[in-house]
């Protein structure tokens, strides 16, 4: 019932409250439940949390006193003074402060007794009148789930005193820590002590040569030491492809090394003596991708010389050598033929080396699959190497001739046609095939001159072919006359020229070369040649010679151009860039430079040339496609000159300069 003497207008009566809570003990009373049980649980519970706190008060003072300044914050209650008053027991119960560690929520009283709990009569106790009659049984005290700490070491140096113990195991804890402090303060002073340097243990003899010996030790030792020497070769690099054209006018030039003529301005040798030594370079090319990159195909070592290397090296024999190592596998130096690809950044060991059962006469890149590499063998036979695949070669051509129709006699020069998808070859034998580079099985065409061959050269507008024999002939294969319809099979006529012989070459023809203009469809065509300078032929022979041939104007050799030290010359190449330039290679070790524009009669290198070996003679020439470098080799070695800007660059008038002093002598009728 409502009490009459509260009034229930006053903000702070808690007499709605009292009503709530007196709802729910009527509820529990219901349910078989004292009130003077209720009471004892609440005195007990009160009883024990005295108890913990008074012994969490002992413990904290045996921890030298570091909860001294903080207050226990935690206060007893008085059980009422009348049980009966439920008021009172209502005012004692709102005025209780949280447990320590509780989340701060008050439990109802019906948490703390629950309706389900049954009463037995055993459980019953005789109490006073004014008591509640029955009492249940008394439910057992929850403790406190215990609480979880874990400590670990940190290099943060803090007071002591700073420490915050943590619950009800920080006893254990601070004892953990103390006792772990001696370990550490000693694994400490053993790490600041001075340790000796260990010894390493020597390998035995069997032990190094397993290492060595070991797969993995090649591939590191591979790798690494080819990354050290391309830094190393960075300036030659540098110098080699920096061009000056590109430098802004705050740049800083490159120095370059100039020999003193004033037409080399960097010379760098490429050789490695224990693959090439006692071998000779068979043919050279630029690769038409990396212009870092050089192919050069090599002959049979003549002795054995080339045997001798590093024990550690030789020691070393990889299952399956891939193309990038140098450590050689068994039988491999001597083999007849080789193949290698070589980096302007690396002057002292090749990029890839290829081998081959025949030795390697003639050898080029692929023009648009960069990973391919074509060579022709002494042995007739074509063979393609992948630089993914290994040293070996992934594809060749059949040696039966008879049946393939292939070659039976050395290959002597080969060039690749049709935008990488055709091939011409020829060998000694005079005979010429037509491959596809997807089917070296059975050449798709073949033909055949009237001698021997021995160097040819495919024409400009890359349908006709000039070819040099051994007595100092030269012959001209046109094109087919279907080489615009459909059909492949018509016979290319094959005509010799027809020249006086005081006027031909005496001896073999070592050397041919044509330009390698982009086609233009201005150009007029005569005799099955390009009119004008884009048409012009040049040879060179064991006669001291080299001649000038215009073959859309006639059979006869233009014009001669004698060595002054009468020596025969080796190679002959037109530059790729400059119409009027080209290089002539000599037996004597001397490179010469012509430019027709600006004489006839005298190469622009002086009489007497530029002086490369003193002992070896210059076999082959090859300009990059930029006309910027130039190799020249000799013996095993591959130079490769750096061409200053005055002597490569055209100034855009060369080639009519070069046709008006033909005219103007009367080697030529426009």
């Amino acid at each position: 019932q409502d009490d009459p003497t509260n009034d229930n207008s006053s903000p702070a009566n808690p007499w709605p409250l009292r009503r709530l809570i007196s709802c729910q003990v009527g509820l529990l009373l219901k349910g078989h439940l004292s009130l003077q049980t209720l009471t004892t649980m609440a005195d007990e519970a009160r009883a024990k949390r005295a108890a913990a706190l008074e012994e969490k008060k002992r413990r904290l003072e045996e921890l030298k006193a570091r909860r001294s300044n903080r207050g226990d914050g935690a206060s007893s209650v008085a059980a009422p003074s009348h049980p009966g008053n439920l008021d009172e027991y209502i005012d004692g119960l709102l005025k209780v402060p949280p447990p320590e560690g509780s989340s701060g929520e008050r439990p109802s009283i019906a948490e703390i007794a629950k309706p389900s709990q049954t009463v037995t009569d055993n459980s019953v106790k005789k109490l006073p009148t004014e008591q509640v009659a029955a009492t249940p049984t008394e439910p057992a005290a929850v403790a406190p789930p215990p609480k979880k700490t874990e400590t670990f070491t940190i290099a943060t140096q803090t007071e002591e005193d700073e420490l915050t113990p943590v619950g009800d195991g920080e006893e254990e804890t601070t004892e953990k820590v103390a006792n772990d402090e001696p370990a550490n303060v000693a694994e400490e002073e053993k790490a600041e002590a001075p340790q000796e340097p260990e010894t390493p243990k020597a390998l035995t003899a069997e032990e190094r040569e397993a290492t060595v010996a070991s797969e993995p030790f090649s591939d590191f030792l591979n790798s690494a030491s080819k990354k050290v020497e391309r830094m190393l070769g960075a300036p030659d690099l540098a110098d080699l492809l920096a061009d000056t054209d590109y430098l802004g006018d705050g740049a800083t030039e490159i120095e370059k090394v100039t020999d003193g003529s004033g037409f080399i301005t960097g010379r760098h040798i490429y050789e490695c003596p224990k693959w090439t030594a006692t071998r000779d370079v068979t043919d050279v090319d630029w690769s038409p991708i990396h212009r870092e990159l050089m192919l050069a195909s090599y002959h049979m070592p003549s002795t054995s010389k080339s045997l001798v290397g590093s024990s550690a090296l030789s020691a070393i024999l990889p299952k399956d050598t891939p193309s990038a190592s140098l450590i050689p596998r068994s039988g491999e130096l001597q083999s007849d033929g080789l193949a290698l690809v070589w980096s302007l950044a690396m002057p002292n060991r090749p990029e890839h080396i290829f081998t081959c059962g025949s030795p390697v006469l003639t050898s080029r890149f692929h023009p648009t699959e960069h990973h391919l590499l074509v060579g022709g063998c002494h042995s007739g036979q074509l063979v393609v190497w992948d630089i993914r695949a290994g040293r070996l070669a992934v594809q060749r051509s059949s040696l039966d001739a008879v049946a393939s129709k292939g070659h039976s006699h050395p290959i002597c020069s080969m060039e690749i046609t049709e935008g990488g998808a055709g091939l011409v070859t020829g060998s000694s034998d005079g005979k010429l095939n037509f491959w596809s580079l997807a089917n070296l099985r059975d050449p798709a065409e073949s033909l055949s001159i009237s001698s021997n061959l021995s160097c040819f050269a495919v024409a400009p507008e890359g349908s006709s072919i000039i070819c040099g024999d051994e007595s100092g002939g030269v012959h001209s294969i046109l094109a087919s006359s279907s080489a615009t319809g459909s059909s492949r099979s018509s016979r290319r006529p094959v005509r010799m020229f027809d020249v006086p012989e005081e006027e031909r070459h005496f001896g073999t023809i070592t050397g041919i070369s044509s330009k390698r203009f982009a086609r233009s469809s201005s150009h007029q065509m005569s005799k099955g040649f390009l009119r004008g300078g884009d048409g012009l032929v040049l040879t060179c022979g064991v006669d001291w010679t080299t001649k000038l041939w215009a073959p859309a104007y006639t059979e006869k050799p233009v014009m001669s151009l004698l060595s002054n030290t009468y020596d025969y010359m080796c190679d002959v190449q037109w530059s790729t860039v400059n119409p009027s330039l080209f290089a002539a290679a000599s037996s004597n070790g001397t490179l010469s430079l012509w430019n027709l524009a600006t004489s006839l009669e005298t190469p622009i290198s002086g009489s007497d040339g530029i002086k490369l070996d003193e002992d070896l003679s210059l076999n082959k020439l090859k300009w990059s496609a930029d006309g910027r470098r130039l190799i020249v080799t000799s013996g095993d070695k591959v130079r490769v000159l750096g061409i200053s800007e005055d002597v490569a660059r055209p100034k855009g008038d060369e080639n009519e300069r070069m046709m008006g002093n033909l005219a103007s002598r009367g080697f030529l009728q426009p």
